[in-house]
């Protein structure tokens, strides 16, 4: 199954560790580390509850792999 994937910076970041915010789907996870093994392009959505535009690196992909907080996107 193809997967959307959308990765933004945590502003929120209270951790000082999962730096990244990965939308999967529209399924946000939280990620320390990202390796991308595909090709990216850069997409924005306009979210109307924050009345902003947050931009993303974005890919497709159905090969994803989490190793603890860590994605490697192939």
């Amino acid at each position: 199954m193809m997967h959307s994937i959308k990765i933004r910076f945590n502003t929120e970041c209270s951790d000082n560790r999962l730096y990244w915010r990965v939308l999967i789907d529209g399924v946000e996870h939280l990620a320390e580390n990202i390796f991308i093994n595909v090709p990216v392009y850069t997409s924005g959505d306009f979210l109307p509850d924050k009345n902003q535009t947050k931009h993303h690196i974005s890919c497709e992909s159905s090969d994803l792999v989490w190793n603890g907080d860590v994605l490697t996107v192939n």
